[in-house]
């Protein structure tokens, strides 16, 4: 990025766990500079590639302006420039402005989604990134999954003795395998939450954001961190979302049941990351979560009951 000019940092933004960004003064303004502080690199670039490609569809998210594989600005790191938008996430907006622009954000934050679903894809995406092509059905997605946390969790033995976790895997298998011929895949988030979604400075929605997450997968998986994390206690956010996803397009076939599969997939992968990275208040919530959704049978899923 030659016209750039002399860079600066000026000021820190909201740290994620695996990166840490800043905004950037420059010869052209300000820009956003984000350091992976893990990570695999080459699937991280696979995956600016795929943001890139997103944006290029017309999908609301920053615009990535230049990336290195090694940067000595930031001690041999990988640093992703991209644009800078004036304003603040939706959790610092919430905060501040009426529960009528609230859901205002989230009606825009369901449409956004829509439109990231329906970005084109050529087939679900491999264990590895997720954005190469892999197995040909849902099914088969599900199952390498399930083979993974078996490895993982004899590996990161959680301590969790009542049998939930081998419960949970059998279940996961089984509802996918029955859902899995109506799922088609997308092109999912996998991490929206309020402080992925950027508002202006009057709390008005402006784009979706951290796209470090994104897989070739059934789209209806974006619904579930949503419904852990905004929407508990919130049924005026949920029944936004859910209206501005329908006004952007079609409703998934059989939601319901794909819902049950995309929550038992988080809970399981999630004890298991939370026991490696030893967050153990985290862990117990997600076991709390998974035991219901085994006693279920996967019925008992994340989404707020009566929103639909």
């Amino acid at each position: 990025m030659p016209d750039t000019g002399p860079v600066r940092p000026v000021s820190v933004l909201r740290k994620g766990r695996s990166h840490a960004s800043w905004v950037l003064d420059s010869a052209v303004g300000p820009l956003v500079g984000k350091v992976l502080l893990c990570g695999d690199r080459d699937v991280v670039r696979r995956r600016i590639a795929e943001h890139q490609r997103v944006w290029e569809c017309g999908v609301p998210v920053p615009r990535v302006l230049g990336v290195t594989r090694s940067s000595p600005a930031a001690g041999g790191r990988l640093l992703i420039v991209s644009q800078y938008r004036s304003g603040q996430d939706a959790q610092d907006a919430a905060a501040t402005v009426s529960a009528t622009a609230v859901e205002e954000v989230m009606r825009a934050t369901g449409a956004a989604l829509n439109q990231l679903h329906q970005v084109p894809v050529p087939a679900f995406g491999d264990q590895a990134s997720g954005l190469f092509p892999g197995p040909r059905t849902w099914s088969a997605v599900v199952d390498a999954r399930v083979e993974l946390l078996h490895s993982a969790y004899r590996d990161h033995d959680p301590g969790v003795s009542d049998g939930v976790i081998e419960a949970g895997l059998t279940l996961l298998a089984e509802l996918a395998t029955e859902v899995s011929p109506v799922v088609r895949a997308g092109t999912a988030h996998l991490d929206l939450y309020l402080p992925n979604i950027l508002c202006d400075p009057d709390g008005r929605f402006l784009m979706l954001l951290d796209m470090e997450h994104l897989r070739w997968v059934d789209p209806v998986m974006d619904f579930v961190k949503p419904a852990m994390w905004m929407f508990d206690g919130q049924p005026g956010w949920a029944e936004a979302f859910v209206d501005g996803y329908r006004s952007a397009g079609a409703w998934p076939d059989r939601w319901s049941q794909r819902l049950a599969v995309a929550s038992g997939w988080e809970l399981l992968t999630g004890v298991d990351y939370w026991s490696r990275v030893r967050d153990t208040a985290m862990r117990e919530d997600y076991l709390r979560r998974l035991r219901a959704w085994v006693r279920s049978d996967g019925a008992g899923h994340v989404w707020p009951q009566g929103v639909r």
